[in-house]
């Protein structure tokens, strides 16, 4: 056992450091921190189980309680986690009308995962040549150019005809983005069927607002870089909840 237990050890450590890893790259935020303080809670306890079997009852009816709400926090994840799984793995049909959801612009270029997005468009409208596009996104703090404009630019630079893609440069978040592209979409007479170009992590919220505005969504997943995973998909689980809640 007391192999087991080092061995579940290392494996939190590492995990912990896998959902903090991009903070070499100056990023931090609510989901690489809370799923990093229970890995790291878990491997506290692992490495020093000895210590922990010789607490008075008293001690030990915290740990319980401690356990309980460990598992509700755990069961209250993988909800989330299953519908936004579910959403990602939507084959969209063949020329759907594609919406790249926007994503931060870094001055006039598209940041990273906005470039991974694009590129996912750019390869659906390629495969599809009788598909259209709505890019979407407005103007972001530090950006001189829209993230709609943003996406515009890249793919006419590789490839996709300019009259193909239509500008929805208003919105400033999720249910925003999916709105004003329904509206595009109703005003041109598109096809409903979307493909939403997205992490895939992003599918879920992305496919319930379509829904919300008569489209039927589909997911075009783009690229997540394998160190921003584990982070934005515990981030997302806690828009899931606000979505849920709040409806948007």
């Amino acid at each position: 056992m007391k192999t087991v237990r080092k061995i579940g050890t290392i494996l939190c450590l590492l995990l912990t450091g896998w959902f903090l890893s991009p903070v070499l790259v100056g990023m931090l935020h609510i989901g690489m921190v809370y799923p990093a303080v229970g890995f790291l809670s878990v491997a506290t306890v692992l490495w020093f189980w000895e210590t922990v079997k010789s607490f008075s009852l008293r001690h030990k009816a915290v740990l319980i309680s401690g356990c309980v709400l460990v598992a509700v926090a755990v069961a209250a994840v993988l909800v989330p986690l299953g519908l936004m799984t579910h959403a990602a793995w939507q084959t969209p049909p063949d020329h759907a009308t594609v919406v790249v959801m926007g994503c931060e612009v870094l001055g006039d270029r598209p940041s990273v995962m906005l470039q991974d997005r694009c590129s996912a468009a750019v390869a659906y409208l390629k495969q599809h040549p009788h598909s259209n596009c709505v890019a979407t996104g407005g103007l972001g703090e530090g950006a001189t150019i829209t993230e709609a404009r943003a996406i515009y630019n890249y793919l006419v630079a590789n490839g996709i005809e300019a009259h193909r893609i239509a500008l929805e440069e208003r919105s400033t978040n999720t249910c925003e983005n999916m709105t004003f592209a329904a509206n595009v979409i109703q005003q041109k007479g598109w096809n409903p069927h979307v493909a939403i170009v997205s992490d895939s992590f992003h599918q879920w919220r992305s496919a319930y607002f379509a829904q919300q505005n008569g489209l039927i969504p589909a997911a075009a997943n783009c690229t997540t870089r394998p160190t921003m995973i584990p982070g934005y998909w515990a981030r997302e689980v806690i828009a899931v909840y606000k979505t849920l809640i709040l409806g948007y």
